[in-house]
């Protein structure tokens, strides 16, 4: 169980809850039999790794640390919560896309696609292909633009927007007493280009700088392509290959980017540190990745006497 500050979130394994208590369905508190209300919300539960990774992981880390004064762990939550909602609806449309990727293949493998002459009849096409490569830039850039305001959050900067070069600007002077995290800003920042500007040639094509996107096709050779995306005048890249990568990179960037921000504002004079879990140890019913606790440097073996 996790307090998404509105909304109790219940994890089972593959399903997803939310709790509602009477003040959150009703607030004025004008009907005093108000009722409880709960209702499943997704098909996917703590065994997700977004679900773990995003969200349960950041839950338990702010839960029991301690923080300034002046930051909100409710506004925290609700920006780690919508990052984990924008994602998995990224992963929903990889998935679609993939898996139809895979079918459309094994039909080509098989010899399943008809041919009549040197004319192939009802060539395979991955059904709304453009519009749910649409629906994934879209919900990854709304996740990379809700990164900004959890960094808001943290250091109560005003940041707007999915641009990311001008949290790496400001970080060369606010953050300088943390190296690591400023270099981390500045490795993520190709990739956080990349997906705004496949978005945003997406949504705002010009004639010169738009997002092609070719379905499966047949090429010079006979050769069957694979469903493509790629933006005017750069090199095409597998849509598949590429969903399933984007998802992957940003689940480390969000959850890196909380642990750097979370660390950097620990307020204790007790150290804490955050502990990895090796891949092959990770709980399959919760896979966390990270840990957020206190450090307990264990004493020294004292040295015997000498005789």
């Amino acid at each position: 169980m996790c307090p998404a500050v509105d909304f109790l979130e219940v994890y089972k394994i593959d399903k997803t809850f939310r709790i509602y208590t009477p003040e959150a369905l009703d607030p004025d508190e004008t009907d005093p039999n108000m009722h409880w209300m709960s209702k499943p919300v997704a098909n996917v539960g703590s065994a997700n790794k977004i679900v773990a990774r995003i969200f349960i992981q950041a839950s338990e880390a702010i839960k029991n640390t301690p923080v300034a004064d002046n930051i909100n762990k409710d506004d925290i939550l609700r920006c780690m919560h919508r990052c984990k909602e924008y994602l998995l609806i990224c992963e929903y449309k990889k998935e679609f896309i993939c898996k139809e990727v895979d079918r459309i293949l094994q039909m080509f493998q098989k010899g399943q696609i008809k041919k009549e002459g040197n004319h192939f009849t009802n060539f395979p096409q991955v059904d709304h292909l453009e519009e749910y490569c649409g629906i994934f830039l879209n919900n990854a850039k709304l996740s990379i633009q809700t990164l900004a305001e959890l960094i808001n959050a943290f250091y109560k900067t005003n940041f707007d927007g999915p641009k990311f070069d001008k949290v790496f600007k400001w970080s060369r002077t606010a953050l300088k007493h943390n190296n690591d995290f400023v270099q981390f800003l500045k490795d993520i920042q190709p990739g956080l280009k990349y997906i705004v500007d496949l978005r945003n040639a997406q949504e705002h094509p010009k004639k010169d700088r738009k997002l092609v996107i070719e379905n499966f096709t047949l090429k010079p050779g006979n050769e069957i392509s694979l469903p493509l995306w790629y933006l005017t005048g750069e090199k095409p890249l597998a849509v598949h290959s590429d969903v399933t990568e984007i998802v992957d990179f940003l689940v480390v960037v969000i959850e890196n980017t909380f642990l750097y921000c979370l660390m950097d504002n620990i307020d204790s004079s007790f150290p804490f540190i955050v502990r990895s879990i090796d891949d092959s140890a990770l709980d399959p019913i919760c896979p966390i990745k990270y840990r957020v606790e206190p450090y307990i440097e264990m004493p020294k073996d004292k040295p015997e006497k000498q005789c």
